[in-house]
C-alpha cells in the first residue's frame, strides 16, 4: 500500500478545525501509513494550540504528525481580488513548496482546511493510479448559493486560452453519484493528490487565477495529465454560517464535535 502525506497551510481556522480534523481522523486508510503536515502561518487565533493538542492526543495513531510555523506577515485572505493577487497567492505558493520539499511519502494530498472529506476519499483517488488527481468541491456558496455547482474547483481552457468552470451533468450530480466519474481537466486544486514524481518536480507560483493555476500549467508543461474524480465529492465550507447550516442539515453532531 502507498504511504500518504495529508498536508495544508493553516491560518485562523479555529472556527472549523474541530470539524476538519474529525473528517481527517475518520479517513478509512491505515493511519500507520499516513503522515500529517500542517504549516501554521500568521494565525492570531487558537489554530496552533488546537493542532498541537490534536498531535498530542493522536500521534500514536499516525506514522508522523508535523506542525511548523512560518509567519510572513501576509494580510488576511478575505477573498478580495487585489489582496489575493498581491500577497495571498505568493504566500500560499511558498508554503506549499515548503511542504513539498519536506514530504517523503509515495503520495501527497493537499486538503485545504475549509474542506470536509468523506472517509473513503484516499481510497477513491488512489485506485485510478493517476499522477495528479483531485476530488471535487463547489466554490459557489457565496457567489450563487442556490447553484454552487456552477463554480467547481475544476476548469478547462477554452479556445481563447481562458479557464472556464466545468459544469456538466456529472459535476452537478456529484453529491449523489454512485460510482467513479473521471474528468480530464486543465486546472484543479483545494483537494489534490500528487505522486512523488510530481511534487518533487513541479512547483507552485504566482498566477492571477491562483497558485493552483501556476502549478497545473507547470505540470502540463512537464507532460503530466490532470484528472478529477467527481465521485470523490467533498464539502467546501466557506463561512461559519455555512458550517452551522451544514451541521444542522447532516443532523449528526457527534461527527462534528471536538477532535
Amino acid at each position: 500500500m502507498k504511504t500518504i502525506t495529508i498536508a495544508a497551510p493553516v491560518r485562523n481556522r479555529e472556527w472549523i478545525l474541530p470539524q476538519y480534523l474529525r473528517s481527517i481522523l475518520k479517513i478509512n486508510y491505515p493511519k500507520a501509513l499516513i503522515d500529517l503536515h500542517f504549516v501554521v502561518n500568521d494565525s492570531s487565533d487558537k489554530t496552533f494550540e488546537m493542532l498541537t493538542e490534536f498531535k498530542k492526543s493522536r500521534k500514536s495513531l499516525y506514522n508522523n504528525i508535523r506542525i511548523d510555523v512560518i509567519n510572513n506577515n501576509t494580510p488576511e485572505d478575505l477573498r478580495e481580488f487585489s489582496i489575493r493577487n498581491k500577497y495571498i497567492y505568493k504566500s500560499l505558493s511558498g508554503l506549499k513548496n515548503y511542504i513539498m520539499s519536506k514530504v517523503r511519502t509515495d503520495k501527497l494530498i493537499f486538503i485545504d482546511t475549509d474542506i470536509l472529506v468523506k472517509p473513503d476519499v484516499i481510497t477513491k483517488l488512489l485506485k485510478h493510479g493517476k499522477k495528479i488527481i483531485s476530488g471535487l468541491i463547489y466554490n459557489g456558496y457565496i457567489t450563487n448559493k442556490d447553484k454552487p455547482y456552477l463554480y467547481p474547483n475544476i476548469m478547462k481552457l477554452d479556445d481563447k486560452g481562458q479557464y472556464r468552470h466545468i459544469t456538466n451533468y456529472y459535476v452537478k450530480s456529484a453529491p449523489t453519484l454512485l460510482c467513479s466519474q473521471i474528468q480530464r481537466v486543465d486546472l484543479t486544486g483545494a483537494i489534490i493528490m500528487l505522486d512523488r514524481s510530481v511534487y518533487k518536480s513541479v512547483k507552485y507560483g504566482f498566477h492571477p487565477q491562483g497558485e493552483d493555476a501556476y502549478f497545473c500549467k507547470m505540470a502540463q508543461d512537464k507532460g503530466y495529465e490532470i484528472y478529477c474524480d467527481l465521485f470523490a465529492y467533498c464539502q467546501h465550507i466557506m463561512s461559519e454560517q455555512q458550517l452551522r447550516e451544514f451541521i444542522n442539515e447532516t443532523k449528526d453532531d457527534t461527527v462534528f464535535s471536538g477532535t
